[in-house]
């Protein structure tokens, strides 16, 4: 028996299902021991290269020494406290201020999940209303609020699809699901039902769809729209935020929420999730007795975190970070389509910066419905075939791929022979 299937024995023994979420499965089981820059190395010895990066908080790559080295300093000198204020929770947030446009003031928590709740309860408080509007395929966090419509079957778009058993129906109801880059939708829900949204929740780019991204106008319409019937519009920029800029994608199209949410890249690593906004919502926050939001949390700002915050920031500053990283992407996505068509396979490649995946059809998308002629099949039998072949990243049609900065064309070209191979095998496959 190797080490991997020793520990993964021990693992089921002890833990449910033998890992920390389903979503973290591989098919056979790999017992990771160790990580450095765009690499994994199992129980094994076994060498993976990682395009899971951590569903994509890896921005920079494992073991970044820049984190390494803030992370050690300040733990010399301060931990855990929960009391008063550290002056190192002023310089991040002043950063990120000076980043993000949204933010007049922000809130640190633990997580993404965590993050996108509190931002809608904050929604909730400021106007005093009950629903919010989020769109099929999006995934804001495991809250009931939320927790539903993500990957459903062409019979459930659009109807209450929970992601969960458990999930309290009484708070979901107050979730209206509607289709993604579609503003006629959400303005005729708003005006038939005037005064009840609260909150509109949306992915600028919907990397849980792998990465459909909002068209421009209809961004515009939501801020129209929302402006007009005094509804706040929350960006989740979990994924987008200080992967594709710091600022988050919406310092890239120039389209300014409400609030903003982020995780993930933010530390490049580190457990973190961050509510942005604009002061007359974010107020609410620091407040006691009337009109205040509770968000509380002994891990909140913790040292180690914002220190990788800060550091992690330092890091994607640095001139030409951002155009490597879009770099890498589109060599990536240019080379695997040339292969798409040298074996005549449906498909293609897709992404924005450095998240990448190949859809298995053809033909435009612009939300949800679109991506049910995804021959998940092939989907599968690819990404089977390449993690067979030590490439990590989840094995779940239609999920995006990442790549860090500690990615090169070296490593690159290495994934695009493995590629080519599996490629030209799904082409005989399919002849025969």
């Amino acid at each position: 028996m190797t080490n991997n299937e020793v520990i993964a024995r021990r693992a089921e023994a002890v833990i449910p299902g033998g890992l920390l979420s389903p979503s973290r499965r591989l098919g056979a089981p790999i017992a990771f021991s160790r990580a450095d820059g765009p690499y994994l190395y199992d129980a094994d010895g076994n060498r993976y290269t990682d395009y899971h990066c951590a569903f994509g908080a890896n921005v920079l790559g494992h073991r970044n020494p820049a984190i390494f080295k803030a992370i050690a300093g300040v733990n010399e000198s301060v931990d855990l406290i929960g009391a008063g204020v550290l002056e190192l929770e002023v310089e991040v947030a002043e950063l990120l201020v000076k980043a993000i446009p949204c933010a007049d003031q922000v809130a640190f928590c633990s997580s993404g999940s965590e993050a996108t709740y509190h931002a809608l309860r904050l929604a909730r408080a400021y106007t005093g209303r009950k629903q919010i509007i989020k769109f099929q395929g999006g995934y804001h966090g495991w809250h009931d609020y939320v927790a539903m419509n993500g990957q459903s079957s062409r019979q459930m778009i659009g109807s209450f699809d929970p992601m969960s058993d458990g999930i309290l129906y009484d708070a979901a109801r107050y979730t209206k699901i509607l289709p993604y880059n579609n503003a006629t939708a959400v303005e005729d829900y708003i005006r038939a039902n005037p005064g009840e949204v609260a909150a509109i929740i949306i992915e600028p780019i919907a990397h849980n769809m792998g990465a459909v991204i909002a068209q421009n106008q209809f961004l515009q319409d939501l801020r129209r729209i929302t402006s007009e019937n005094g509804v706040v519009l929350i960006f989740d920029e979990v994924i987008t935020g200080f992967r594709h800029a710091l600022g988050g994608y919406q310092s890239i199209v120039g389209i300014t929420p409400d609030l903003a949410t982020f995780g993930k890249a933010a530390t490049s690593g580190y457990p973190i999730g961050l509510v942005a906004g604009s002061r007359d919502i974010m107020e609410r926050v620091g407040r006691t007795g009337d009109g205040a939001v509770f968000m509380g949390g002994t891990f909140n700002g913790t040292p180690s975190s914002l220190s990788a915050v800060k550091a992690t920031v330092q890091e994607l500053s640095k001139p030409g970070v951002y155009d490597r990283l879009f770099e890498l992407g589109s060599y990536l996505r240019k080379q695997i389509d040339e292969i798409i068509a040298r074996h005549g396979i449906r498909a293609q490649s897709a992404g924005f910066g450095s998240v990448w995946l190949v859809y298995f059809f053809d033909g435009e998308f612009r939300e949800y419905a679109d991506l049910l002629r995804n021959d998940n099949d092939l989907d599968m039998r690819f990404r089977r075939a390449l993690i067979e072949g030590k490439q990590i990243f989840q094995p779940l049609q239609l999920k995006r791929l990442y790549l860090s900065l500690s990615h090169d064309e070296t490593v690159l070209n290495e994934t695009l022979e493995l590629i080519d191979t599996t490629m030209a095998h799904l082409a005989r496959s399919a002849a025969a």
